[in-house]
């Protein structure tokens, strides 16, 4: 509605009135701007009030949400890396007991040869378990093919159930024939499904800079096996010490020297299993080490970003408020100075 002015008002100085006016819209709408500000914490809803500062943040935007993917990543690669450590631990559990269980394996401890043997075939299906350890929808031992288990059960249980009938020939061959075949079965067969690949998964977790996540079952990451006395992977080289323990039973226990000499060799590949198990699970604790640091490192570059972002976008509170109160002042008193020079009041001039 169109306020009709007084008849009085023809006979007022015009040129006055509507300065006063048009100071009075301006402090409105310096009020209005104030009042979203306060209420929204920015200093304009759209790109284009921020004015010359608006490119400054076009430009730190898409860095900040680049920090905040590759933080992203160091979680997952560190949750990756954690359950991989735990999974090194039970490994190396199982070879300790099973190297600390085969000491005693002489004839006159037979009675327990079949117990050993029967937790060792159970233990093979844990040995499978682990190695297909999930985290999220990735299994985390099957490196860049993380959608596949990396030990199927067709192919680990046929790599099984060849290193045992290479055990059975114990009593034909004898020991040393009996290690050297379980060694060539380790070698030849596979336990691992057909598309598991070398590689470790990668990440980006950093302006230019990519890691390796998880680890691939029978590739050591950390640490090299070489010689007659391993398959070159601690994952072949424990699942054949099982698969061997698997098919003793105690009356092999009556060929002494032969059924010792398997033992002993088995015995001294757990031993060494142990070792590496150990120092490729230190190498999943400088991996740790690197993503956190990396971690210290992106929290304070998203730090400088938002910092720099906000000192463009955000109001300082205190100022605006100060500001507010200061325009509501100014626009009471603009609305009197109208209403006094057409004898209205404050509400009959709105």
């Amino acid at each position: 509605m169109i306020a009709l002015l007084p008849p009085e008002a023809s006979t007022m100085p015009y040129g006055t009135l509507g300065r006063l006016v048009d100071d009075s819209s301006r402090i409105k709408s310096r009020l209005d701007g104030l009042t979203t500000q306060a209420s929204s914490g920015l200093v304009a809803q759209t790109y284009g009030g921020l004015a010359s500062t608006a490119q400054l943040t076009l430009d730190l935007r898409p860095q900040l949400a680049r920090v905040d993917i590759y933080s992203s990543n160091v979680t997952t690669a560190a949750s990756r890396a954690d359950v991989s450590s735990q999974v090194l631990e039970q490994l190396q559990k199982i070879a300790s007991t099973f190297f600390s269980g085969t000491i005693g394996m002489a004839p006159q401890t037979s009675q327990e040869v079949d117990t050993l043997a029967s937790q060792a075939s159970a233990t093979l299906l844990q040995v499978q378990g682990l190695l297909n350890t999930k985290v999220g929808d990735s299994y985390i031992f099957a490196g860049q093919d993380s959608n596949n288990p990396p030990l199927p059960n067709a192919s680990f249980n046929a790599y099984v159930q060849s290193i045992r009938t290479a055990a059975s020939g114990l009593a034909v061959i004898g020991g040393p024939a009996t290690a050297a075949a379980t060694m060539a079965a380790a070698n030849a067969g596979s336990p691992f499904a057909a598309t598991l690949p070398a590689a470790r998964q990668t990440l980006a977790i950093g302006f230019d800079v990519v890691v390796q996540t998880g680890l691939v079952a029978g590739q050591n990451a950390f640490v090299s096996q070489t010689g007659p006395a391993t398959t070159g992977s601690y994952v072949r080289d424990l699942i054949r010490s099982l698969a061997t323990i698997s098919s003793l039973n105690a009356g092999q226990t009556a060929l002494g020297a032969s059924f010792t000499t398997l033992v002993t060799d088995t015995r001294a590949s757990l031993e060494s299993q142990i070792s590496v198990i150990g120092n490729e699970n230190a190498g999943l604790g400088d991996d740790k080490q690197l993503l956190a640091m990396n971690q210290t490192t992106l929290n304070d570059t998203k730090l400088a970003l938002t910092t720099q972002i906000s000192s463009v976008e955000n109001v300082d509170i205190a100022a605006t408020a100060t500001a507010l109160t200061q325009a509501q002042t100014q626009l009471q008193i603009s609305y009197k100075l109208i209403a006094s020079m057409h004898s209205l009041s404050l509400v009959e001039y709105l």
